[in-house]
């Protein structure tokens, strides 16, 4: 298995391309990812298997449904935050027009992304955690070595929950239940920034630091 990632869109969204076996999976295929991701598939004759979105943000599913119905391939998103790939088209916020969502396809039908099951990434099983708070349908995805943490986890810090359908006391359950739960060898492969390690993140990050029982 091969991960290769790269920034994309007004908010530099982290999208990720897993490759193994002569498939890949895509995660948070954001805002002009879709043309490079094309580009990567069609020349290296690849099939892509499935496009995972790690929760309803439109800077993280952008151009999924472009992909998908390129590509014809399924679209995977926790069941909370499906109502968000229609939620920003004619709303006018800054946000919309920053990422023409009125002009934004969305994904012809979506497969449940639930907290408790597995996927499969280019051959590897990943372990699916619910994690809301920054929105409802935020999802960890954990393998043996990596974990997906969306906007849940970042480098020294974690996701906002002063948005719409944001949950400051769930963000706190879910740190606690899913994020300090994970194994300290996990590399993180968060939704922005740099890539960190579970190690790194317990003993510096102050959000988990100020959760962690004296």
């Amino acid at each position: 298995m091969e991960i290769l990632g790269f920034a994309a869109g007004p908010y530099k969204t982290n999208c990720y391309v897993i490759v193994g076996d002569g498939e890949v999976a895509v995660i948070d295929p954001g805002m002009h990812a879709h043309d490079d991701l094309v580009e990567y598939i069609t020349n290296n004759k690849l099939k892509l298997d499935k496009i995972v979105l790690t929760h309803g943000h439109i800077d993280h599913t952008r151009d999924a449904g472009t992909l998908a119905r390129r590509f014809n391939a399924p679209v995977y998103l926790h069941p909370d935050d499906v109502f968000f790939l229609e939620a920003y088209k004619g709303s006018g916020t800054q946000t919309a027009m920053l990422f023409d969502a009125d002009n934004m396809v969305s994904p012809e039908s979506t497969e449940d992304l639930l907290g408790g099951g597995t996927i499969t990434l280019a051959g590897e099983e990943f372990t699916l955690h619910h994690a809301p708070g920054h929105s409802p349908g935020c999802v960890v995805l954990v393998g043996e070595e990596y974990c997906f943490s969306g906007d849940v986890l970042f480098k020294g810090s974690i996701g906002r929950t002063d948005f719409e359908f944001s949950d400051e006391e769930a963000m706190n359950r879910s740190l606690r239940t899913v994020i300090l739960e994970l194994d300290d060898s996990l590399q993180i492969l968060p939704g922005h920034g740099p890539t960190t390690t579970m190690r790194a993140e317990r003993m510096s990050n102050p959000f988990l630091r100020a959760l962690r029982p004296n």
